[in-house]
């Protein structure tokens, strides 16, 4: 993790979505409100947080066994 000054830690917020799910202003507004939260919670300034979004292809998704492609066609009976 990154360290700020004082060797105070920097939080790393890492946010992972399916792919295509969210667009960049979507993303980024995502990430100012994870910003704004750390600042309240932690008190440090909101130029420590760290956020990073990841976007994973639905099927490198796993969940009960399924990937979340298989899992939504289950959940929705085809």
């Amino acid at each position: 993790m990154p360290a700020g000054k004082g060797g105070l830690s920097m939080p790393l917020v890492k946010v992972y979505l399916d792919k295509g799910s969210k667009n960049a202003e979507q993303k980024a507004d995502l990430a100012r409100k994870i910003t704004d939260l750390m600042v309240k919670e932690t008190g440090m300034p909101q130029h420590y947080t760290w956020v990073m979004i990841h976007e994973i292809p639905e099927e490198d998704w796993i969940v009960d066994r399924l990937t979340v492609t298989e899992l939504k066609a289950k959940l929705s009976g085809t």
